[in-house]
């Protein structure tokens, strides 16, 4: 999932039509949505050329950013925000959306577990091995 490690997400030109990505909270503006598409996700959500993918998976409601250039050298915020497979770029630290059926029935089936960026943890995203018994303890 992804690019070379070597390679960088797009910055964004302009934060006034910047969006992040549902899945990974990548931002770039909707224009280089269109143009270039997820550099994390565009293997499985196809985001290139399709406006209407465009407006389902990312969001205009997010908040903060993180400047992030080396995500795997194990630094606290890609641990903590779960950014560590992604390529260096910018990303918001929160996402506001609903990510489309569709798009959840891709990722389970390529064994892509999701990460909710709105800071919620859903049951139904908490995808246990095969035939493996799941038991969520409530507080």
């Amino acid at each position: 999932m992804g690019k070379n490690i070597d390679e960088c997400a797009s910055v964004p030109d302009s934060l006034k039509r910047a969006r992040a990505c549902l899945v990974c909270s990548l931002i770039k503006t909707y224009e280089q949505f269109k143009r270039e598409g997820c550099d994390n996700c565009e293997s499985f959500l196809r985001l290139c050329g399709h406006p209407d993918k465009i407006k389902e998976c990312t969001s205009t409601d997010y908040n903060g950013i993180i400047a992030l250039m080396k995500p795997r050298a194990n630094s606290f915020i890609s641990k903590a925000k779960k950014l560590t497979r992604y390529v260096p770029g910018t990303y918001a630290v929160g996402v506001k959306g609903e990510l489309p059926d569709w798009v959840e029935e891709i990722m389970m089936d390529e064994g892509i577990s999701y990460v909710p960026r709105d800071g919620t943890i859903d049951e139904k995203y908490l995808m246990p091995k095969r035939n493996q018994r799941v038991n969520i303890k409530r507080f």
